[in-house]
């Protein structure tokens, strides 16, 4: 048996090697998905890695760091123009390592590390005390920031976060795109179909039991997520949140400043009992808003309830 798995192993490699040599090359792909989904805000530099923003609006400052797969454009499509319209200045990033935001190399970027690039940042562009708002993975990284640095925002607001163990954190498929030997010939793979037909699909999946607002998928650009570099990196982070929950999540009772949290209870992603649920009791002094019916991308079903958690943190709400 053990024969016979090794010989099956090799003829995967080897056939995806084949495929790996056949496919459309790197540098050409990267090309044409960058033509298509090009950096649409600023940039500043922290620690020598250069970080790709957006911002809008004047008032209170709101950051918004994205989840997996993604890049900021999941909130300027209509959400920072709601935070500005409300009287805000909404500050989306893309994170380390996605859109058109440099990852260092060599570092393992968990959910603090990350944020603590985000804070650089931040700091960087003369914001103080914003309010932080994390979407999925972005929400592991936004209760990173409010564990290991609460002195330095208003409060946070974690919408279909991740802030424990997450078992999409164990699957082979994100432990493979994770490492060099298999990452590049499973995105060269991809790299036709998403050429040809772009992530439609990958996006009506991650909104359902809803379907994504008219437009958004063609604005999204989550096929930023397939270029080789940012589809290696997003292995690595999923492969490696389990381990950083683990440490974050004992330390939820002692946060000393507002945390909202929003989610969806039709989320099969990111699912609210193990996560949402488990946050506010472990922190009694959290605010959970519960959507029902609502899946995995709560911040855009409930752009008005996001804003009114926005304003509780920052005094202008009830």
């Amino acid at each position: 048996m053990r024969k016979l798995l090794r010989i099956a192993a090799l003829v995967v490699l080897g056939l995806s090697g084949v495929l790996y040599a056949c496919s459309i090359p790197e540098s050409q792909f990267n090309e044409t998905i960058e033509a298509r989904y090009p950096a649409i805000g600023q940039f500043v530099e922290v620690g020598g890695q250069r970080i790709h923003y957006d911002r809008r609006g004047s008032g209170p400052a709101v950051v918004l760091i994205h989840g997996a797969s993604g890049n900021l454009r999941d909130f300027t499509f209509s959400i920072s123009d709601a935070l500005a319209e409300a009287g805000f200045t909404a500050i989306a990033f893309d994170r380390p390592g996605f859109g058109y935001s440099e990852r260092a190399e060599g570092d393992t970027f968990t959910p603090s590390s990350q944020a603590a690039v985000l804070r650089g940042a931040v700091a960087a562009l003369g914001i103080e005390k914003p309010v932080v708002v994390g979407h999925s993975f972005g929400g592991a990284v936004a209760a990173a920031w409010t564990v290991d640095a609460p002195q330095t925002i208003a409060g946070s607001v974690i919408v279909s976060g991740v802030t424990y163990p997450w078992p999409a954190g164990d699957n082979m498929f994100h432990a493979a795109t994770s490492t060099a030997l298999l990452s590049r010939p499973i995105n060269a793979m991809m790299r036709g179909r998403v050429l040809e037909r772009g992530a439609g699909s990958a996006v009506d999946w991650v909104f359902q039991p809803q379907s994504p607002p008219v437009g958004y998928a063609e604005y999204l650009g989550a096929e930023l997520a397939s270029r080789p570099a940012t589809f290696r990196e997003n292995g690595r982070d999923i492969t490696n949140v389990n381990e950083a929950m683990e440490t974050l999540s004992p330390q939820y009772p002692a946060i000393p400043v507002p945390v909202e949290l929003i989610h969806g209870t039709d989320d099969q992603i990111v699912p609210i009992e193990a996560h949402a649920r488990r946050f506010a009791a472990d922190l009694p002094a959290a605010r959970l808003t519960e959507l029902p019916g609502v899946g995995h991308m709560a911040h855009h079903v409930g752009i008005d309830t996001l804003i009114a958690a926005v304003k509780r943190i920052t005094g202008e709400g009830s």
